[in-house]
């Protein structure tokens, strides 16, 4: 069993092509994109700690259409698009997720403004895509931050094990490494 973090999916949002540099032609060029990518990484057994904002709009109906066709048992915080996650009963929606991992602390937010200003974790969150990355890079050591929005991570999850390294080298990433 692998862990993984992604956040940001956006499924069916036409607008999020507009305020974001995603390299798609259409909505449907987008959803069957994110849809394999996340599947051919993430096996049904593994674990996917998902950080907010996956289809829009968001219904109870949509958000089970789309969990069922995402492979591996998801830990689900909510973002500010996620009001049918917050009304289905296919996922327990979360405010925040802690977890630890090759010796660290993290907490899991979709905005990191909702996060404790005096926390001690490594912050992990999603919410400002790509449009912010001086301030919210894939990795930022100095914050000791990481935002996991798809237009930093390559489209697809990132396993834990893998950002874990990041962090260790101590450098800011603005994207995940190709």
């Amino acid at each position: 069993m692998t862990r993984y973090l992604a956040a940001d999916l956006h499924f069916d949002h036409a607008e999020v092509l507009g305020y974001t540099d995603r390299p798609f032609a259409s909505i449907g060029e987008m959803n069957d994109r994110l849809l394999d990518n996340w599947n051919a990484v993430v096996d049904p057994d593994d674990e996917v700690i998902y950080l907010g904002d996956l289809v829009v709009p968001s219904e109870p109906t949509t958000v089970r259409r789309w969990l069922r066709r995402l492979n591996g048992e998801i830990t689900f915080v909510v973002g500010d698009h996620d009001e049918g996650v917050r009304r289905t009963r296919a996922v327990t929606a979360r405010r925040e997720y802690r977890f630890e991992a090759g010796g660290y602390r993290f907490l899991c937010v979709h905005d990191p403004a909702e996060a404790p200003a005096d926390r001690t974790d490594w912050l992990i969150h999603g919410h400002h895509h790509d449009m912010r990355p001086d301030e919210f890079p894939f990795v930022d050591p100095g914050n000791r931050r990481s935002n996991v929005s798809v237009e930093l991570t390559g489209y697809e999850p990132v396993p834990v094990a893998e950002l874990i390294d990041y962090i260790r080298q101590g450098k800011r990433l603005r994207t995940r490494p190709s």
